[in-house]
């Protein structure tokens, strides 16, 4: 049996999670879902390291650069992609410092996501440089 890449979401938005999660299950990903920050960091230490995470940045509990600090400290291979419509330049220098180079602007089209997702998942793990980002006037 083919193993499914498993990836985490992190994201407040109950109706977003849920849509998200449901679409990726229905690509063929095992998906786990986190509601928080804090439930995101517990989630990774119980259930991981997985294929990838996806973060919001604007989380409840912690913040989703803090998501990302402690599950880099904890594994520095770990893929983590940021899908936020709140990619401010403090955020993505900090998270580009501790190798999270892949950043999504809200609101994105469910196929985009996918692209993204890929090329994440593709991505040699050393290959930290270059930004990946769109903005929602790349969205068709």
């Amino acid at each position: 049996m083919e193993r499914r890449e498993s990836v985490l979401v992190v994201e407040d938005e109950a109706i977003l999670r849920m849509l998200v999660a449901q679409f990726l299950r229905n690509e063929g990903y095992e998906v786990f879902e986190a509601e928080d920050g804090g439930e995101g960091i517990r989630r990774f230490q119980e259930d991981g390291p997985f294929d990838l995470l996806l973060v919001d940045l604007n989380l409840p509990v912690c913040s989703g650069v803090e998501v990302c600090r402690q599950v880099k400290r904890r594994s520095p291979e770990q893929k983590v992609m940021i899908c936020s419509a709140a990619i401010v330049p403090e955020n993505e220098a900090a998270l580009v410092s501790i190798g999270v180079v892949h950043f999504l602007t809200k609101p994105y089209h469910p196929e985009n996501l996918l692209a993204h997702i890929r090329e994440e998942l593709d991505r040699p793990l050393s290959s930290t440089s270059g930004l990946t980002r769109l903005s929602p006037s790349q969205v068709p």
